[in-house]
This record gives structure tokens, sequence and C-alpha cells, in this order.
């Protein structure tokens, strides 16, 4: 919108910025409201929900032929078997172990970030000292 160029007409703009965003709300309101309830949305819905009824149909008969199958009895009681050697191992229970641990130092360390985050921002500290250590070059051949 183009204003007179003499500095004596100060008037607003007609069309201000909360209104023009009220009016834009409307319309995309009423849009996605007519795109929901056309015909052509309807059949989309229908469309998609016959797949995914279809698709949870042949998972349920894929799934019976596997439990069925006798192979795949002995596949899964192997993988019991080699399961629970594994969890009386000594390796795995040293594993869980130090998983655990590590969790643990994660959990404090976030505690930490999280009580930080909720104290007030302090000002920055105008004392010299720098905040990291000396630079060490890993190769000491580039210069």
């Amino acid at each position: 919108m183009s204003q007179p160029e003499d500095g004596n007409n100060q008037t607003p703009p007609q069309n201000d910025l909360g209104s023009e965003l009220r009016e834009l709300g409307q319309q995309l309101e009423t849009a996605v409201r007519i795109a929901l309830t056309s015909e052509k949305a309807k059949q989309v819905q229908q469309d998609v929900s016959s797949g995914l009824k279809e698709i949870g149909t042949q998972l349920h008969v894929a799934v019976k032929a596997l439990q069925d199958n006798p192979q795949m009895q002995q596949l899964v009681e192997r993988g019991e078997q080699v399961l629970s050697q594994a969890q009386q191992s000594r390796a795995t229970q040293d594993f869980q172990e130090t998983l655990a641990r590590g969790i643990a130092q994660l959990n404090d360390q976030l505690a930490a970030f999280v009580t930080r985050m909720h104290q007030p921002a302090t000002p920055p500290s105008t004392d010299s000292t720098p905040t990291t250590g000396e630079t060490t070059r890993l190769d000491p051949d580039q210069k």
C-alpha cells in the first residue's frame, strides 16, 4: 500500500495485520472443512480403510501359517534355548551391569542439566580466565 510522500499524513493502513491473519485463518478453516467433507476425501478414507483391513487380514494369515510351520516351531525353541544360555553367561551379566551404570550416569547428567535449565540465567562473568585449556596440535609436523 503506498502512502503520500508528504510527512503530514500519518494515517494507519486500512487493513491491519491482525484482521488479515483472522481472515486468512477463516479462509483456511473453510478450505479444510470443504476438503474433508468432499466426496473425494470420503472415497480416499474408504480406500485407505479397506486397504488397511486387507493388510491386517494378510498379516494374520501369514502369522498363522508361520505358527503352524514345524520348522518355525523348532526355530523358536532353539531361539529360546540360546536366549536362556546367553542370559546365564557372565559376559551378558557384565554387559548389563555396564549398560546400567552408563544409563545411571546419563540420568544423573540429564537431571543436572534440567536443574541448570530451571535456574535463572546468570550474567556472563567478567573474569578473564579461559574457559578451556590450552590447545594441543594433534599433528606436530604441521605448522
